[in-house]
């Protein structure tokens, strides 16, 4: 069986009005989004719930109940943890809490809370746990309490300790958990392999004979306890494995450890980020093979001391063991898995239909049915969603863009302007195409509903003026384009904006010619262009003043606007300067400018200005309203 939803009202920073609805699917599934999301508290509700395995020990506060805008605090709360797909095993063993709906049998287990606050201060908190949808169900408790348990894995977790041996270690509980392991509890049969029971015993044994243990002993037992002893009560030691206790104490002493990657035979400290691949590696290995535990992880930031390139091979094996096909290598379980991640590795190489955004509580699933992503784009994304792209899961405001030149451009033109992409939240993501749709309807749900994320798309228009036609040659220009097809061309670049999508084409061709366009910035965009060019033998002033003249004499001798900026343009539709070279060495003209922020949006092209405006619209405020000042408990 697996989680199919999870709901929770009045918990942390999900309201009665504005529960948690979460719906989930076999296998992975990943968490992401801006901090302050709620994506912990979605976390939280199934540990609270179901509780979990180790040693941590959950319990409902007063801080956990929600607070609202007022600064009260709810007095109930409500958590559901909604399970399908029961094996007819578990229906059989768990159908008193079972609930037949519509011929469907699902299993509800649900956390109601009560807070009651004491006349001499502070909160008294009451818990019940029930199955039914409303908590008017049985008792959650024996046997389904233990198997629901769930394996929760914490940010910064310390692998190494989980590893090391010593009494009940995670790792010995893990070890007695495994089906392998209990045959090896006992002495063999006769004509069997040695068990793990009979290697101890054997080696307890030639411990205890050996000579040297003999003597410490002997030394110990008749020099020193003796002399402690009662006449009646003679106080004796035994020096040794200790292996003559239970098979729990025998894998107390087990310890699981990386080998030196050398070759080397003895054990060697590894790094944070290797001891936590293994202790995940160990967790996943007890939930595919243990038939008595529900096979629900829980992780919490697993890309802690992780190289980005073991996060992309940890998510891939998180991919592999939680598919349905695992099975069929003798696994008891499909395990289900629930991520919280701010990895821009990781969440690029999920997939896309396993990801759902929480964004200022609330939640939003990028599977299929929930998007306006038809199925090319799932297929597209998968290849060209890379790390560098996934940034947009994560961002409060965004800026798409088609090339290198507006992605290392746009930063110091809000800076400009008086706008902070980086105080605002917004990433600039470089799609390296005309493709900017493919990204954008990520963001576009298909029941109509917007994400509070102000998207701003900046196509190019890519219609040469007449001017350029000796430039371009068989291009078509601005008056040789059909009406018709001019028309569908101008509609197509906004054709998909919606929601909290909106397009801001170009005005005129490119980025680059519709700012040397403008009077005002000609002269910037001339210089970058030159200083990306290079000129042997000229210093960098040279090159600029050198620009300064070509722009006055273009002036004296009545070329237009247009015409001027058709001969700026030419060196970079020519190729003989680098349009990320230009766009580097004119942001850094821009950020020298003397304009104040309102005489250099003067000068812009309108719609660049107005894309950024948009994209920052909701910058700092795009959190979702502060609660009263609690303890931690309310953070998402």
């Amino acid at each position: 069986m697996y989680i199919s939803e999870i709901q929770a009202e009045g918990f942390r920073c999900f309201s009665a009005e504005a529960p948690l609805q979460l719906h989930l699917r076999r296998g992975l599934n990943v968490l992401v989004g801006p901090n302050d999301a709620g994506k912990t508290a979605i976390l939280d509700a199934p540990r609270y719930v179901l509780w979990t395995r180790g040693d941590d020990y959950v319990r409902l506060e007063a801080s956990d109940f929600h607070s609202k805008a007022d600064g009260s605090r709810a007095t109930e709360l409500l958590i559901r943890c909604t399970f399908e797909g029961l094996s007819p095993d578990e229906e059989s063993r768990f159908m008193e809490w079972c609930t037949n709906e519509a011929g469907t049998l699902r299993l509800h287990v649900c956390l109601r809370g009560t807070r009651r606050p004491l006349p001499g201060g502070g909160d008294s908190v009451s818990t019940q746990y029930r199955a039914g949808r409303d908590a008017d169900g049985m008792p959650l408790e024996g046997e389904l309490r233990e198997y629901l348990k769930t394996t929760y894995l914490r940010p910064l977790r310390d692998a190494e300790r989980e590893l090391r041996p010593g009494r009940r270690s995670r790792l010995s509980r893990i070890l007695g958990a495994l089906p392998d392991m209990a045959p090896q509890a006992q002495a063999a049969a006769s004509g069997q392999p040695p068990t793990l029971h009979d290697v101890m015993a054997a080696t307890e044994n030639s411990v205890n004979t050996n000579t040297g243990v003999q003597t410490v002993q002997t030394n110990v037992n008749s020099n020193y306890l003796k002399e402690l002893s009662f006449s009646n009560d003679l106080l004796t030691a035994t020096l040794g494995l200790g292996a003559k206790g239970s098979f729990d104490q025998i894998l107390e002493r087990l310890e699981l450890y990386l080998n030196a990657s050398d070759g080397r035979s003895e054990k060697i400290a590894r790094g944070l980020g290797y001891n936590n691949l293994l202790f995940m590696a160990a967790e996943l290995l007890l939930l595919q093979s243990h038939p008595e535990q529900a096979p629900f992880l829980l992780i919490e930031e697993p890309e802690a001391h992780l190289h980005p390139q073991h996060q992309a091979l940890f998510m891939q094996l998180l991919a592999d063991k939680t598919a349905e096909g695992d099975l069929n290598n003798g696994y008891q379980h499909q395990i289900q898995v629930l991520l919280t991640t701010h990895s821009p590795h990781l969440a690029s190489n999920a997939d896309l239909e396993a990801v759902t955004m929480v964004i200022g509580h609330k939640t939003y699933s990028l599977g299929k049915s929930n998007t306006k992503l038809d199925g090319d784009d799932y297929s597209f994304l998968r290849r060209f969603l890379d790390a560098t792209k996934a940034n947009l899961f994560f961002a409060r405001g965004l800026i798409l863009v088609e090339g290198d030149a507006e992605n290392l451009l746009l930063p110091a033109v809000a800076r400009k302007i008086g706008k902070s992409l980086s105080k605002s939240g917004v990433s600039i993501v470089n799609v390296g195409h005309r493709g900017l749709f493919r990204y954008s309807r990520i963001f576009q749900r298909s029941d109509g509903s917007s994400m509070p994320i102000p998207i701003a798309l900046i196509p190019d228009r890519d219609i040469p003026p007449d001017s350029a036609k000796p430039m371009v040659g068989d291009r078509l220009t601005e008056t040789e384009w059909e009406d018709t097809k001019k028309t569908t061309h101008l509609e197509n670049l906004k054709k998909d904006a919606g929601g909290s999508v909106q397009a801001f084409p170009s005005e005129q061709w490119t980025l680059e010619f519709d700012l040397a366009c403008k009077p005002g910035l000609v002269l910037s965009v001339h210089q970058a262009i030159l200083l990306a060019k290079g000129a042997a033998g000229k210093t960098k002033q040279e090159i600029m003043d050198g620009a300064k003249t070509e722009i006055e004499q273009w002036r004296a001798q009545g070329k237009t606007d247009e015409a001027i900026a058709g001969l700026v343009f030419e060196n970079l539709y020519k190729k003989r300067a680098s349009k990320a070279e230009t766009a580097e060495w004119l942001a850094r003209i821009i950020d020298n400018l003397e304009d104040t922020h309102t005489d250099f949006r003067a000068k812009l092209p309108p719609y660049l200005a107005q894309a950024i405006d948009y994209a920052t619209s909701l910058g700092a405020s795009s959190a979702p309203p502060a609660q009263a000042p609690t303890s931690s408990g309310d953070a998402g």
